[in-house]
Order: C-alpha cells, then sequence, then structure tokens
C-alpha cells in the first residue's frame, strides 16, 4: 500500500528514463519473505516484479500518463525461470525493461539479480484496459501521446508468444491435459 502511494505521489514529477530503460530496484530477503525450504518465497518474486513494473512505470512517465488517460494495465502472462535461489538476508536488484508490444500486449523483462550472478528471469505481457475493456498499445500511444515505434521483439519472446497461442489453442478446444500414467 505504501508503494501504490509513494508512486502516486511521484507520478507527475518529469520522467528520469525513456520507456525502453533498465530501471533497478535493490532489496534484501526478510524472515517473512521465506518459504519452508529458506529462500524467497515464490509469490514473494511476484510481489517485487509488481512493485518494480509500478517503479518502472513512474520513473518513464507510463503512470501518469496512464492516470491521465483513464487506462490501466493487467497482467495477462508470466513466465518465470528460477536459477538459483534467494536466501535469508541475501541483497538482490531486481531489473525492469519494456522490451516493446505487438497488437495486443506489451511485453517486459525482469531479472533478479546477486552477486553479479543471474537468480531468476521473469517474462510478462501485459493488457491495455480502458473502460473494463482491452486496447492496443497503438490505442494507448494515441491516448497518452506517448507515441513511438516498439523494436523487434527478441526471438525468445516471438518464441513464448508460439508457445502461448498453442495453450490458448488447446484450451479453447476444451481438451484437457491427460493425466499422468503411474510407472
Amino acid at each position: 500500500m505504501f508503494e501504490l502511494i509513494s508512486a502516486a505521489r511521484r507520478r507527475k514529477r518529469p520522467p528520469t528514463h525513456g520507456i525502453f530503460d533498465t530501471v533497478s530496484m535493490e532489496f534484501r530477503v526478510g524472515l517473512l519473505d521465506l518459504d519452508l525450504n529458506l529462500h524467497l518465497n515464490n509469490a514473494k518474486y511476484l510481489k517485487f516484479m509488481d512493485r518494480c513494473r509500478l517503479e518502472h512505470s513512474v520513473c518513464t512517465g507510463l503512470l501518469n500518463s496512464m492516470i491521465e488517460a483513464r487506462c490501466n494495465v493487467v497482467v495477462a502472462n508470466a513466465e518465470i525461470a528460477y536459477v538459483r535461489e534467494l536466501r535469508p538476508y541475501q541483497h538482490f536488484a531486481v531489473s525492469t525493461r519494456v522490451l516493446g508490444w505487438d497488437d495486443k500486449y506489451m511485453y517486459y523483462d525482469q531479472r533478479f539479480d546477486a552477486q553479479g550472478k543471474l537468480h531468476t528471469h521473469a517474462l510478462l505481457r501485459v493488457v491495455h484496459m480502458y473502460g473494463g475493456k482491452s486496447i492496443s498499445p497503438q490505442a494507448v500511444q494515441e491516448m497518452t501521446g506517448m507515441n513511438m515505434n516498439t523494436p523487434a521483439l527478441p526471438e525468445y519472446v516471438e518464441q513464448w508468444k508460439k508457445l502461448l497461442q498453442t495453450k490458448r489453442r488447446f484450451t479453447e478446444q476444451g481438451l484437457d491435459i491427460p493425466p499422468a500414467r503411474p510407472s
């Protein structure tokens, strides 16, 4: 809650970063962040990621533009690779950047690094909402006046998009994933 209040207070400040710049924040794993294995709880990763995307939107001026246009953002999909664990009291940084967008989604890349090593990598795609309906990133640009071209999305994002399209087709057909057979 305090992060939202702080972001709301700072949202009208001039942007310090461009939309495609990386914004990093530093944290420390607290005792309340741990799971039974004594490392950062999976749900806490999502909380840190939300906080860092909010900070990115403040630093780039996106938050203020979206509020003035009465738009909001909803996470549509997330893919997280846990590479190394984060232990109690360990310092780490979360880096957030916008990779680009397509006709429907904006794509974010978020990395958790500690002691010069990658610990977790996440891809997210978000959908923009206006009046309870999804709108394209291009419509958001028109509404906010933040007109710019998107760079080409990296190949790994294109592959992820194909996987998500396949999953969607599979679930729309009402097909269930067969249960695992006992060995």
